[in-house]
């Protein structure tokens, strides 16, 4: 719900939790997340972390810094 928003349409929830599934599969499958073991979480795992890092300072730089960085 947190994602998409609430709806009351079964068939847009159920496309909803799948694609949510889906997106865990791919994150899971890169490294970038781990689960939880005897529960329904998962969290980021270092190498993930890492990823994050850089995504949001590339994301929070501009392009002089960028190429600085080059």
């Amino acid at each position: 719900m947190a994602l998409h928003g609430h709806t009351v349409d079964a068939t847009e929830r159920r496309k909803q939790s799948a694609a949510i599934t889906r997106r865990l599969a791919l994150l899971h499958a890169h490294g970038l997340i781990v689960k939880i073991p005897k529960t329904h979480r998962y969290q980021l795992s270092a190498q993930g972390k890492r990823v994050i890092t850089a995504l949001l300072a590339a994301h929070a730089a501009n392009v002089t810094q960028l190429a600085n960085a080059a």
